[in-house]
């Protein structure tokens, strides 16, 4: 995960970036949605203005979220796999 400044965190936001904090060990998301912060981790989910953003985490440091990879489908193997004919 890329690690940035709050400065850096609004324009990623607005290029449809995720970011993520550990607020007491836990992690807590950030997204742009109709041109509001959205706010969400396991037990709240909420919004604030940009304004309001930017005053709260001021000092925060954010990382970019990449959601781990999972493995692509491959057309070639299931046509394969589904072409089997079971007697």
């Amino acid at each position: 995960m890329q690690k940035i400044q709050t400065q850096e965190g609004l324009p990623a936001l607005k290029n449809g970036e995720i970011l993520m904090t550990l607020q007491d060990n836990q992690p807590q998301f950030y997204a742009y949605v109709r041109d509001r912060i959205r706010v969400q981790n396991a037990q709240s989910r909420y919004t604030l203005s940009v304004e309001e953003w930017q005053s709260l985490f001021a000092g925060a440091q954010f990382w970019i979220y990449e959601p781990a990879e999972s493995a692509e489908i491959s057309p070639e193997k299931d046509a394969e796999y589904y072409g089997w004919n079971h007697k």
